[in-house]
């Protein structure tokens, strides 16, 4: 088999997150976005055969992107963590984190779309999560040595017809 090199993807993304006018644009990342696809199996096994596995069945998928958001920006906190709110008086504002004990994350779930820096036009080559809900977590270190990072968890989560995760163009469809 001949190698083609013109396959071979590499280079940062920018990742969109919700639509419209609430829709967040991670274009500083700093440590690379991850995609992570991981699925649950389970072994079949019967007394009679022991130890030897006789079905192995699939018990879930999960999907996630890690964004290292390299961008200190107050007002994008709301967006992306359940709990946080923008308290504003006059020309100034600021965002308040509570604990968000009890809240269901899986319920602020929203699109989510991967776009390679090289390919931002080419739908072909994003990736989409059509239900992800984000887990995000704050890291501001305070130094000369490293900058202040909010680190971004998308999970997907199942849309109407079970679809977890998308490579390629969303709008394509059965002919």
């Amino acid at each position: 088999m001949a190698q083609d090199i013109n396959k071979i993807e590499l280079g940062p993304c920018i990742v969109e997150y919700g639509e419209g006018a609430e829709k967040v644009s991670f274009e500083t990342t700093i440590g690379g976005v991850v995609l992570t696809s991981e699925t649950t199996y389970r072994d079949q096994k019967t007394d009679q055969t022991g130890e030897t596995i006789v079905g192995k069945r699939i018990t879930g998928r999960n999907v996630s992107v890690t964004i290292p958001f390299g961008e200190y920006e107050l007002s994008i906190i709301p967006k992306i963590m359940v709990g946080a709110s923008v308290v504003t008086n006059a020309d100034k504002s600021k965002v308040q984190i509570n604990t968000g004990v009890g809240l269901n994350l899986v319920d602020t779930a929203k699109k989510a779309v991967i776009k390679p820096i090289a390919r931002l036009t080419d739908k072909d080559y994003w990736v989409t999560i059509p239900l992800a809900y984000s887990e995000t977590d704050l890291s501001y270190t305070y130094n000369n040595e490293n900058e202040r990072i909010t680190n971004i968890t998308l999970r997907s989560t199942p849309d109407e017809n079970g679809i977890v995760l998308i490579l390629g163009d969303e709008t394509i469809t059965q002919a």
